[in-house]
């Protein structure tokens, strides 16, 4: 299996089921972020017994949901390059 996860590289798969701890590292949050996150319908997890887990799949799911781009508004003039002024 291919890809560019850096586990995946050493020769083992990537890891698919994160904890709850890193899953908060993954996202840079604390824990009871993401306890937040789960109760607020934000964040999606797997029940295993009595453990939640966080695939990774849905880390960059959230990620790209949450991602902000550029500003649409074109009537604000955007500066670009290195001046100073």
């Amino acid at each position: 299996m291919a890809g560019n996860d850096a586990g995946e590289a050493r020769g083992r798969p990537a890891k698919r089921l994160l904890t709850i701890v890193e899953a908060a590292e993954a996202l840079s949050v604390s824990r009871s972020s993401i306890y937040r996150l789960f109760d607020a319908g934000q964040l999606a997890w797997v029940q295993i017994g009595s453990c939640r887990r966080v695939t990774a799949t849905e880390i960059d799911r959230f990620i790209a949901a949450h991602t902000e781009g550029f500003p649409t508004d074109v009537s604000r003039p955007v500066a670009v390059g290195y001046g100073n002024g």
